[in-house]
Formats: structure tokens, sequence, C-alpha cells
């Protein structure tokens, strides 16, 4: 998140219409993306976590069945394995998809440096925590090396799916946005011509107000000279 705030800003932010001051920072339609994307994440995590289970717990995902098998304990863990695994890279590629609302994720994809680094940390981190002994099994209860090479490509599952489902959630919001932005400018068009129809009667005013000034002085001129009217 402090990789993501430090986002460039988009090309074309000074092509929308300004916003009014007394909205929300969060609009309607980011809650919509926002709610998506979580949705999106947690519904392929599960899946992945589901079809692990299948695989590595002889075809149970439910805990009373598993709690029956034998060394249900390992079972579980690599099964834990895969979903973390999965997780972590879905995320990484989530913080891509998340720099713009309605942008690709291509587009100036190595703008941001420190999200580079960040990535970077988080993979290192990852494989630290899957693959180092004692640390890994012992302590947090993961076991990369015993997943075998299945549940490194299941794994893949997580991000590949969240890369094409986020990406097609943009969908959505760009036309959100695109209505929004119509409706702002409707808005500044009507603040526009009401502020026209206004310096308009100003002058109008003004007008009438020295045309009765000029006849009360011409009335003041005439009572002197003795002009009856």
């Amino acid at each position: 998140s402090i990789a993501l705030g430090m986002e460039p800003g988009e090309s074309t932010i000074l092509q929308e219409k300004p916003r009014p001051k007394d909205e929300p920072v969060v609009l309607n339609w980011m809650w919509v993306s926002m709610v998506l994307n979580g949705a999106v994440l947690s519904l392929v995590i599960i899946l992945v976590y589901i079809v692990a289970l299948m695989n590595y717990c002889d075809g149970q995902i439910m805990q009373e069945a598993i709690m029956e098998l034998d060394d249900y304990d390992s079972k579980l863990m690599d099964a834990r394995t895969v979903a973390f695994i999965s997780l972590v890279w879905a995320e990484n590629i989530r913080a891509y998809c998340s720099r713009s609302f309605n942008k690709p994720i291509w587009n100036n994809f190595l703008g941001n440096k420190n999200m580079q680094k960040a990535i970077i940390m988080a993979q290192i981190c990852l494989y630290v925590a899957v693959l180092v002994p004692f640390f890994s099994d012992k302590i947090l209860g993961l076991r990369g090396v015993d997943i075998g090479i299945f549940g490194w490509l299941l794994a893949l599952v997580g991000p590949i799916g969240c890369l094409v489902l986020c990406e097609a959630c943009k969908l959505i919001t760009g036309y959100q946005m695109e209505q929004y932005q119509q409706q702002l400018a409707l808005r500044h068009l009507a603040m526009a011509n009401a502020s026209q129809h206004a310096g308009a009667e100003v002058p109008q005013a003004e007008s009438n107000s020295n045309s009765k000034g000029g006849k009360a002085q011409q009335k003041q001129g005439d009572a002197k000279f003795g002009v009856l009217p």
C-alpha cells in the first residue's frame, strides 16, 4: 500500500472534470471496484484451497473427514501451503492491477520503482517462509518442498485468475467512471449557465438604476427653473 501511494499520477488526470468539494473522497463507483476486487481475490483463493484439499487429503474437503485420515496434519499443511503461495502471488499481481481503476495492467508497468522493490521483497519473504527448513515447517507450518510440482502449478491459478478477473472488472469501473464524468460535465454546464444569467442581470439592473436617477435629476432641474410638468 505504501508503494501504491507513490504511484505517479495518470497523464489524463487534467482531462477530468473538477470534483465538487462536498463529495466524499471515496465515491460509490470506487467502492464497487474495491468490493469486486476483494470478492475476486477471495473466491479464487478459496477455489485453489478446495482443489488443494481434494488433492492432498484424499478427496476430502470437510474437517471431520480430514481429521480421520492418517497424518492429516501434514496433508492439511500441504494444502495450506499451496493456498498461501497462491495468495501472495495473487496479491502481488493485484497490486499491479490496482494502480489504476480503468487502465490496463501493462500501462506504465514499470513506472513506479518503489512497486518493483516491494514486489521483490515480498517474493523473497515468500520463498524464505515456505522453503527454509525449520522456519517454514516448524514455526510457520508450511511445506514448500513437499507440495511438489503440482502444488506450485496449482498455486499459479490464483494470480492468473486474479489478473483476468480484476482486469475484466475494470470494464465495469470504466463505464461507471464515464457516467460520473458525464454527470460532472452536466453539473458544470448548469453552473456556468446560471453564472452567465446572473451576470447578464447585473448590467440591466444598473441601467435601470441609472435611468431612474437621470429622470430624478431632470425633475429637480425643472423645478429649479420653474418649469412645470
